[in-house]
């Protein structure tokens, strides 16, 4: 196995409000302090609620050198991610995400968005450069999400090689895979 314990993945996760009970907010916060707290790796979390608030992130995040995981949390549906009223198709996220993400890892957290066909996927890893794509095919349920987010975070510290990464964690975790419709997509070598 190409392990390497050196190889560390910090994460820059957009995350939009969950939903109008902002008293209560629900957050995958601590899905990624647990993560940097087991790791030791650093990680930014920024709202994102508007296209305009996307485009300002996407443009910060880019700048950021040592990042390798995009964690993108929002509602979704196939091909969309969902921020408030405004939904945003997967080809024009790539089109504002440009190269400026190429060989990093990007995570829909976000129910149904990977329910799409493989061309529109290869595409936007196309148009992004990026080395692997994970996401959800089916609607998921919070908690069980969470346990994919995390674990997903935390054992892609241990990996260089992605097709090595998915092997592994397909077989440690099918019956969650099969249960969320959790999936990986990543460039061949």
């Amino acid at each position: 196995m190409a392990r390497s314990k050196s190889y560390k993945k910090n994460v820059i996760c957009f995350e939009a409000t969950w939903d109008d009970d902002l008293e209560n907010r629900i957050s995958v916060l601590p899905v990624l302090k647990l993560t940097s707290k087991r790791h030791k790796i650093k990680y930014i979390l920024l709202t994102c609620n508007t296209i305009e608030e996307l485009r300002y992130n996407l443009e910060i995040a880019k700048k950021r050198r040592g990042y390798g995981v995009l964690y993108l949390a929002f509602h979704g549906r196939p091909g969309k991610i969902i921020m408030g009223r405004i939904s945003v198709e997967i080809e024009v996220l790539a089109a504002l995400m440009g190269r400026g993400f190429k060989g990093w890892i990007v995570h829909f957290d976000c129910c149904a968005t990977m329910d799409i066909e493989l061309y529109r996927i290869c595409i936007f890893m196309m148009a992004t450069g990026v080395l692997m794509v994970t996401g959800y095919r089916k609607t998921i349920d919070w908690a069980e999400s969470s346990a994919v987010d995390l674990l997903l975070l935390d054992r892609l510290q241990a990996y260089k090689d992605m097709r090595k990464f998915w092997d592994r964690f397909r077989r440690s975790y099918r019956d969650l895979i099969r249960i969320t419709g959790f999936d990986a997509f990543h460039k061949e070598y």
